[in-house]
């Protein structure tokens, strides 16, 4: 009679275990399939939607907004191109400010739906944690209880199995087991892959969002700055056309007498070096700024400013743009100025051609730069933001005016920095220097 009480305990047990086994097996179903019920609960259809809403009013608010600016930008472009005089520069100085007030608002409605987006981020690296900890709770207790299925135990069952039939079941649902333990890994790593992407999304939004209130700062800065300088003008020529023409002309005489030792400087180290050349590879640097290009290389044509030969091109965008390293290096030389270049930073790239020892970038009217001499810097690092310190083009522009950088490429040998030979008359700047090529043959 012992051994019929032992096969009643041993159904009972086989039973108890069983059951609880199918019991993970159902709820391991459940997870590898992506259902997950608490998580249905806390995030509804309508949030999702209201999110959504959310994002397309900012972005229709902000579409409205770049829509005036540029008009307020046409409308500047189109003053420009008239004789320069006092009503003219006020008028300027009117559209400058309004457009500066539109870029406020802009801005703040990038950081708001930044802000947006980074709380988005932040849900779904919250829900993919959650799934992954289900995932590995479930995957633990399967785990743990087919490892009670000890060798005595199996061979139990297998003896109480009445016919081939049922064993062929049990080993199938053995496998099945195994199966789903294998599907239950390849849901932890799917969804660990997709919380990195989502967790190095949300490293980029957060750097974006710094990005945009820096901007945000210098737009504001820049507001004030435009209202000073409309009231410092209407003081200086206490509005009358004479006094005015008198300022301009003391303006366009400083930038040519600078312009004129820039000239010098380039063409002294050509007739030093003789004639060099760089083989067009577009794509080996990358624009430093976006914006629209207002200036090529070489003979452009702008006489009239005072210099005959651009050894660079010219970028501009509305005030505070980020800049970026155009490829990776190390920072030569930084200087800050109210002249000639203004703002600016040299940096030395390995990058070599026709045996020469490498070329350097000339970023220049920075309001602010970020770097200092022998910093490495990576293709693509924020170095400053753009700004009109030093001549921007004045006579063009009008006083305080210009919002561009100007970029320039050098052969490195030969490149050099010299103080300015005005600076007792001007106050201090330096000039860099060197073998000058065209940036748009390197550029994508």
């Amino acid at each position: 009679m012992q051994p019929k009480a032992e096969t009643k305990i041993f159904s009972i047990n086989n039973f108890k275990k069983c059951l609880k086994l199918c019991m993970i097996f159902v709820l391991s179903l459940s997870l590898a399939s992506g259902f997950n019920i608490q998580t249905l609960a806390q995030e509804s259809d309508t949030e999702v939607n209201q999110l959504n809403t959310e994002k397309e009013q900012r972005q229709q608010i902000l579409d409205q907004l770049n829509e005036q600016i540029k008009k307020f930008q046409r409308e500047i472009a189109g003053a420009r191109k008239k004789s320069t005089n006092l009503q003219t520069e006020i008028f300027i100085f009117d559209r400058q400010i309004a457009s500066l007030e539109l870029q406020i608002q802009a801005r703040e409605t990038q950081i708001e739906d930044t802000d947006l987006q980074i709380r988005e981020l932040e849900k779904l690296i919250k829900k993919k944690q959650g799934e992954i900890e289900q995932n590995k709770k479930v995957l633990s207790e399967l785990i743990f209880e087919l490892s009670k299925f000890d060798d005595d135990f199996l061979l139990k069952t297998t003896l109480s199995l009445n016919n081939l039939s049922d064993l062929l079941n049990q080993i199938q649902y053995t496998q099945n087991f195994q199966g789903r333990i294998y599907e239950i890994l390849q849901k932890i790593k799917e969804v660990k892959s997709k919380l990195e992407v989502d967790q190095n999304e949300l490293k980029t939004q957060l750097k974006n969002l710094g990005e945009l209130k820096t901007q945000l700062e210098i737009s504001q800065d820049e507001l004030d700055t435009q209202r000073d300088q409309k009231q410092i003008l209407l003081n200086q020529t206490k509005g009358i056309e004479g006094n005015f023409q008198k300022l301009l002309s003391a303006s366009e005489q400083e930038q040519k007498d600078i312009e004129d030792e820039i000239e010098e400087l380039n063409r002294a180290i050509r007739e030093k070096l003789g004639y060099k050349a760089i083989p067009a590879q577009p794509g080996i640097l990358d624009w430093p700024m976006d914006g629209i290009l207002t200036q090529g290389y070489g003979n452009t044509g702008f006489t009239s400013l005072g210099y005959n030969f651009h050894n660079g091109i010219d970028i501009a965008a509305p005030a505070g743009q980020p800049i970026y390293a155009a490829a990776s290096g190390e920072v030569l030389y930084t200087d800050q100025s109210d002249q000639a270049y203004g703002n600016w930073v040299a940096i030395k790239h390995g990058i070599s051609n026709n045996g020469s020892s490498g070329i350097i970038t000339l970023y220049a009217h920075f309001r602010s730069f970020v770097v200092k001499a022998g910093q490495q810097v990576k293709k693509g690092d924020l170095i400053g933001y753009e700004g009109n310190t030093g001549n921007t083009t004045k006579k063009l522009y009008g006083p305080g005016r210009g919002y561009h950088i100007h970029f320039g490429v050098y052969d490195s040998e030969g490149f050099g920095v010299k103080e300015g030979a005005y600076t007792k008359l001007y106050g201090h700047y330096s000039l860099p220097y060197g073998y000058t090529y065209n940036p748009l043959e390197l550029l994508p």
